[in-house]
């Protein structure tokens, strides 16, 4: 039996897709709009900006990690 390499690990526990960054930051932007407007829309329109800035913030840190991946 081998060890399975870091790209296995990430495979098969979930890694750090970039559906995960925009639902996580969907998450917390339904948390934070709910708590800043006290509305359902308020809720929504956090949960929207989140989940935008949660993919980008993904698709900025995986080009980065394949960046130093490829220059390393």
């Amino acid at each position: 039996m081998r060890e399975l390499t870091l790209d296995e690990i990430e495979r098969v526990s979930g890694g750090s897709g970039l559906g995960d960054f925009a639902a996580n930051g969907g998450a917390i932007g339904t948390i934070v709009g709910t708590l800043a407007t006290n509305t359902m829309a308020g809720a929504a329109r956090g949960g929207l900006g989140g989940a935008a800035l949660g993919a980008s913030f993904g698709a900025g840190f995986m080009a980065g990690s394949a960046l130093y991946d490829w220059l390393s």
